[in-house]
């Protein structure tokens, strides 16, 4: 099992030679495999980069990030509102008209319809590159015209989870009621555990349970050659 204070390591090399956090005030510490992210970055897709950076890393168990957003120059939210507005409207796979926007504090919120879960990502998307961007709450409804199947679009979600790179062996179960979606199961990274979620995500179900464990190949191991 990989040491905390290697793991802690791992990530700053990681980050270090990743150009979009080199220059991040990023503080990071690793407790039992639980990794805490601190410190300053100057936009909201930094963030989430030094998140997938210390995700994707052997022997994390969970990353905390509790990274704050601080862009290099002011903008305003209705600065932050427009730049938003216009990178949607520019988009072709985004219907804008059905998107309302609002920022406070430069949290930039999405409320409305779309047509389906893509839209919803792709929108999410758009509004976390805007400039000024601190946190994006996506709070868009897919609109689903024709009656789900959970067993067929569960089986849908087990398909996509296992072309996924480093999940096509991976023991992730699906079950669906009433639009909720359990997963569960064992995945070796924590990060692979992030994935399958994401990919359900697509499907644009209202409510994701992600109980999928984390344990490390080499922990799998050890459980084998103890029984």
């Amino acid at each position: 099992m990989a040491r905390d204070s290697d793991i802690e390591e791992a990530i700053r090399q990681a980050m270090l030679y990743d150009e979009r956090l080199a220059a991040q005030s990023v503080v990071v510490s690793v407790s039992d495999g639980i990794v805490r992210l601190s410190g300053v970055v100057q936009s909201y897709r930094r963030a989430l980069a030094a998140h997938e950076v210390a995700a994707s890393l052997s022997g994390v168990r969970e990353v905390v990030n509790n990274l704050t957003v601080e862009p290099p120059t002011s903008v305003s939210d209705g600065e932050i509102a427009d730049h938003v507005r216009a990178a949607l409207a520019a988009h072709a796979d985004v219907v804008k008209e059905a998107i309302t926007v609002s920022v406070s504090g430069g949290v930039v919120t999405l409320q409305g319809s779309v047509r389906d879960a893509w839209q919803c990502a792709t929108a999410e998307d758009v509004a976390r590159s805007a400039r000024g961007a601190r946190n994006v709450r996506n709070l868009l409804v897919a609109n689903l015209t024709d009656q789900i199947n959970d067993e067929e679009t569960g089986l849908e979600i087990q398909r996509a989870i296992r072309r996924a790179c480093g999940l096509s062996n991976a023991d992730v179960r699906v079950a669906i009621s009433e639009r909720t979606v359990v997963l569960s199961g064992i995945v070796a990274t924590f990060r692979a555990k992030e994935v399958a979620e994401q990919i359900t995500r697509r499907f644009g179900l209202l409510h994701v349970r992600n109980e999928i464990r984390v344990l490390p190949q080499e922990l799998a191991q050890d459980d084998c050659a103890a029984s």
